[in-house]
């Protein structure tokens, strides 16, 4: 097996799904967790993509801020937007709990199917809960 460092995840990947995302669906803006902390994915996000990028700062030892846009983001961290993220992630939890975090399809697009139709299935399931809770 291969030797992988903590950081050894996602964030190899950030700019190329960023890029893609975008030409897929544009977006005012990208909340991420401090993981993605880099000044190169903020200007990614705020000059080529131009939108506004939430990502907290990682606690590092040294005090100076480096990097305009995670300066600026210091001072104007917007909590409020930032929090929003929790529902997200609180969503893809119970789906993967319900519904099972493994994919079964082996093709791209039967994979991208099987997720439409895992929500799909949630979405259902909230609503009919939503209605016997009602009555």
């Amino acid at each position: 097996m291969e030797n992988q460092s903590k950081t050894d995840h996602d964030v190899k990947h950030a700019k190329a799904l960023l890029r893609q995302s975008n030409k897929l669906r544009k977006s005012e803006c990208y909340v991420m967790d401090k993981r993605y902390d880099s000044e190169k994915i903020h200007e990614l996000i705020r000059e080529e993509i131009k939108a506004d990028s939430i990502i907290p700062l990682r606690v590092r030892k040294r005090k100076r801020i480096k990097g305009k846009y995670r300066r600026q983001l210091h001072l104007t961290f917007d909590k409020i937007r930032y929090n929003k993220r929790n529902i997200a992630e609180a969503t893809f939890s119970v789906v993967k709990r319900k519904f099972g975090e493994v994919l079964r399809a082996r093709k791209y697009f039967n994979q991208v199917k099987e997720i439409k139709i895992k929500l799909i299935v949630y979405n259902i399931n909230k609503k009919v809960v939503e209605i016997i809770y009602i009555k």
